[in-house]
């Protein structure tokens, strides 16, 4: 394993967000279409829990992080998690205003009990703010963002409030990846 992957930051890093939301859709029957990463997922999914789902888990990391580098603008992102699907099995607008974004986020809600990733901007424990990639579990009047790393013993789920995670999703772009229902 490298170091980089070993050494990385769990919570808002972009390799450890995609792997997170690429195995929950293959436990969802989501495969991608790349022999690399099914042949991690597969792995993380046999090693049951603990520090070998951990150490496998961060194979899969690497998987991602070999695809795309730590930095990858949205763009980039969208192109290759398309190419790892369908066509048209992915979706990145909710709507051009709040409120119909909301209406989207909460209609996909309803419809499918899958996470989606969104880049929001946020201020680091430094005190730096910069993009932050999140898994969006749920939106009420608070949003849910998913531990994104389950194979280790940290819970790292947390919930801000629905204005402030409004926000700074829009100062990010409104820049989202779910799938498509």
């Amino acid at each position: 394993m490298s170091n980089e992957a070993a050494t990385q930051a769990k919570t808002g890093n972009l390799a450890v967000t995609l792997a997170t939301w690429l195995y929950i859709l293959n436990e969802s029957g989501h495969r991608p279409n790349h022999p690399a990463l099914c042949e991690a997922l597969d792995a993380v999914q046999e090693a049951g829990g603990g520090d070998a789902a951990n150490e496998i888990g961060r194979k899969l990391v690497e998987v991602v992080l070999g695809e795309l580098g730590d930095d990858a603008d949205f763009a980039t992102v969208l192109t290759w998690a398309s190419g790892l699907f369908d066509e048209d099995a992915l979706a990145t607008v909710f709507g051009a205003t709040r409120d119909t974004r909301l209406r989207g986020v909460r209609a996909y809600e309803f419809k499918s009990s899958l996470p989606w990733i969104a880049r929001i901007f946020d201020r680091f424990p430094s005190g730096v703010v910069g993009p932050h990639w999140v898994l969006v579990e749920r939106v009420t009047d608070a949003v849910t963002c998913m531990d994104p790393y389950p194979w280790d013993d940290l819970d790292e789920e947390y919930a801000q409030p629905l204005v402030e995670f409004m926000v700074k999703w829009e100062l990010a772009g409104c820049e989202s990846l779910r799938w498509a229902i």
